[in-house]
């Protein structure tokens, strides 16, 4: 009971804060895919509301929200304010570029993207000039990831259909059912989804892409974060942040990456036991 109250408040609390977002219109194209599009030009397509999507709590939105978010895109809205505006490791935790800020030019990349909300704020950063690298595993998120680099012109944005992983190989992924955001490898769910899905590793996939060097990488693998890393060794990115939530191999997630990279001549930071920032020195 107190862990549904405490969901119900955090609904509470997000449903207000897209009263501050500045959406111009909205709405379910002829595919089906929710939209939202802000004043800023950004148009975001994303998935279906959730089972437990409230009305009473659509209701918290002020007459202006209201006036121009279709109720069926309220999903799409929350995950603008919690990816793109936000942009924490997870929500209300430490922000993603709390330790280093992209800026324009820079070459950065995410894993897993999800349906690219944080990779289109990532592709304004670095502007014309600059690359971003998102790589996803899932199907139906990939397909709304490529739908938002097209309807946002943005060449710079470079997309990856993969899993990530230290060799090649075919992954099995787990997800709960209705919930795109909870694949996970190390993770299984009653009654959930299996998905095969052909992953690489780091190396390979950068190496397809044309990319030798880095100066931010964002990883986020729902306990594949190790596996990750260690498919990566013929370059080393400047500066990571990487949620390590998900503890594997018996051993603490975030203290075995910190392990790993000091290895490699990095300076990592774990924050909230679960979160690791990494600088190269």
């Amino acid at each position: 009971m107190l862990k549904k109250l405490i969901n119900l408040n955090q609904r509470n609390v997000l449903f207000k804060k897209i009263n501050n977002l500045k959406i111009k219109s909205s709405g379910v194209d002829n595919e089906g895919d929710p939209f939202v599009e802000l004043k800023n030009g950004i148009k975001f397509y994303g998935g279906k509301n959730k089972a437990n999507t409230d009305k009473l709590l659509y209701n918290l939105l002020n007459k202006n929200s209201k006036n121009v978010l279709n109720f069926n895109c309220v999903q799409t809205a929350l995950d603008i304010v919690i990816r793109y505006v936000e942009g924490g490791l997870k929500y209300g935790g430490p922000k993603k570029q709390s330790r280093y800020n992209v800026k324009e030019g820079d070459i950065v990349s995410e894993m897993g993207a999800y349906q690219g909300f944080c990779s289109l704020k990532l592709a304004q950063q670095v502007g014309a000039t600059g690359k971003v690298i998102a790589i996803e595993p899932m199907p139906d998120n990939f397909r709304l990831l490529k739908k938002n680099k097209i309807a946002n012109n943005l060449d710079q944005l470079e997309i990856v259909n993969k899993g990530v992983w230290d060799i090649s190989k075919t992954l099995v992924f787990n997800r709960k059912i209705g919930d795109g955001q909870s694949s996970s490898i190390e993770m299984d769910y009653t009654g959930g989804e299996k998905i095969e899905v052909s992953a690489d590793t780091l190396d390979q996939i950068y190496k397809e892409v044309g990319v030798d060097n880095l100066d931010f990488i964002i990883i986020q693998l729902n306990g594949a974060e190790i596996n990750a890393l260690r498919g990566l060794t013929s370059f080393k990115p400047l500066n990571m942040s990487i949620a390590a939530r998900y503890d594997t191999e018996s051993v603490d997630a975030a203290v075995a990456i910190k392990d790993l990279l000091k290895q490699r001549e990095y300076k990592s930071e774990i924050v909230e036991s679960d979160f690791v920032f990494s600088k190269l020195v």
